[in-house]
């Protein structure tokens, strides 16, 4: 396989309630949700799975025949398309991709399958699966042992597998599933911890077990919790260790595919990115709140630069340019009210491809439709429809101190959020995926009603805001517009 094919690999880890997926330079994590769209006919992608929400898991819904959202009717197929085209604008991969590996739970069944299956080859050439508990194994390095027990929890389930390795490499021996036991129901003393020491006493049917796999990992109490369970059967000695989500979507045992891949690099470190994917591969990351629509134009150009993991906040309007000498992480200034958004806002598109636009130390594509309505000193920028629609896009560019962490830097803008009367700044959110990177997040709430999501990243010593202001209604198209723009993003050294 050639570079270019390589480029256009993408691996996944899917889950009821999340995915994690990773390109040859990239990566990304979203929930696996649809939600109806304005219109009835359009599918929302990405909206948090919460109670009273009308958001719902493509994934939990496999087995239905239809997605009951009015008068549309969507499958199961439909809503999972809807994910992966999502998914692969968020990575910056063009469709179709060369190949889609996804890794699913394992004690799914064909059913399951041939709907991903399905959905996957609208998006890509071909799709290969893998079973969650394989992958985990060949993702610790430090698994030498004769047998491993694999735990998966679902939100409402447990399955454990058994797994030997033999002249093929590792191999399911054995696979518990138990569709009514949820890690929430596991605690001491419990009916629940009764029913996981019965499920491993039927896994391993008097067998030795070297080590057990927790994935996702666990708290500290929930893992002496199954320590203690694992213990009554197997022995003290049996090894506990836990393997996060993320790391399944990367294939570290390549030979033992069905279809052998080149190994997905490493992705490129840049100041206090390493942190903040440590963070994220070691913990479950929020729920991104970023709503979008399925049919809207996905950016067409893949920049170059390293997929660098940013956060985005305003600096006031007196503050230096790009050529101002560093400064600490500043919180946007208020945004102003004479051009706050009125009405939703509406995206004119044209077929011409954008140009990139470069000011001070970013470049951008700006959307068909839109224009540069102000670039004093490259400091603050602001982008608006030309049709004269009221809504707004803000990017905002500053200094800081070269090697800045990433949790000073969430630390300085929580003590100046803090600072700020009450109700106009909501809580700082840490890794939160916009635009394909990881970041920062907070939303402001001007004086006038409208409200604006910002995203922060630092990239080579340049602190870059983006901005996304709409009234009630206009959330859904300028989210996604400002997706878009993130997407294209390029800070300059």
């Amino acid at each position: 396989m050639d570079a270019a094919d390589r480029m256009t690999t993408v691996e996944l880890n899917l889950t009821e309630t999340r995915l994690w997926a990773r390109s040859s330079n990239t990566h990304a994590d979203m929930p696996p949700s649809v939600a109806p769209g304005s219109d009835g006919l359009s599918l929302v992608v990405g909206e948090p799975l919460v109670p009273q929400s009308m958001a719902c898991s493509a994934v939990q819904l496999l087995t239905a025949d239809r997605i009951a959202y009015l008068p549309s009717l969507p499958s199961p197929v439909d809503g999972m398309t809807a994910v992966f085209g999502r998914l692969l604008a968020e990575l910056r991969v063009p469709a179709p991709c060369e190949r889609l590996t996804v890794v699913t739970p394992t004690e799914w069944g064909t059913r399951r399958r041939s709907a991903i299956e399905t959905a996957g080859l609208r998006v890509a050439s071909e799709v290969e699966f893998h079973e969650a508990s394989l992958r985990a194994v060949a993702a610790d390095s430090r698994n030498r042992d004769r047998r491993t027990v694999v735990l998966e929890f679902g939100p409402l389930s447990t399955t454990a597998t058994s797994i030997t390795y033999g002249q093929q490499g590792p191999q399911i021996e054995a696979c518990e599933h138990e569709p009514n036991l949820a890690a929430a129901e596991i605690a001491p003393d419990s009916p629940g911890y009764g029913d996981l020491r019965a499920l491993f006493d039927r896994l391993l049917s008097g067998r030795p077990t070297d080590s057990v796999l927790i994935v996702g990992g666990a708290d500290t109490a929930f893992l002496e919790l199954i320590g203690s369970a694992v213990a009554e059967v197997s022995g003290p000695d049996t090894d506990l260790r836990t393997v996060p989500n993320a790391e399944l979507a990367r294939n570290k045992q390549a030979e033992a595919s069905p279809c052998p891949t080149a190994a997905i690099p490493p992705l490129p470190q840049s100041e206090w990115l390493q942190p903040l994917r440590e963070r994220a591969a070691a913990t479950r990351p929020p729920r991104s709140r970023t709503p979008i629509y399925i049919g809207m134009a996905a950016v067409a150009a893949i920049l170059v630069a390293g997929a660098g993991t940013a956060v985005v906040l305003n600096q006031s309007d007196g503050s230096g340019g790009a050529t101002a000498a560093p400064q600490s992480s500043t919180v946007a200034e208020p945004s102003s009210s004479t051009i706050a958004p009125t009405a939703p806002a509406k995206v004119t598109t044209t077929k011409a491809a954008p140009a990139p636009q470069t000011i001070g130390h970013v470049r951008f594509e700006v959307p068909p439709g839109w224009r540069v309505t102000e670039a004093a000193n490259g400091s603050r920028i602001y982008l608006v429809p030309e049709d004269g629609t009221k809504a707004r896009v803000t990017l905002t560019q500053k200094q800081v101190v070269p090697g800045v962490g990433y949790e000073k830097v969430a630390a300085d803008l929580e003590a100046q959020i803090a600072q700020r009367p009450a109700g106009t700044m909501s809580p700082l959110r840490r890794d939160v995926v916009f635009g394909g990177r990881s970041g920062l997040a907070y939303t402001e709430h001007p004086d006038d009603g409208s409200q604006v999501d910002w995203h922060v990243i630092v990239e080579h010593s340049t602190q870059v805001a983006i901005g996304c202001q709409y009234q009630t209604g206009g959330q859904d198209t300028t989210t996604q517009l400002c997706a878009d723009v993130a997407t294209t993003l390029e800070v300059i050294p």
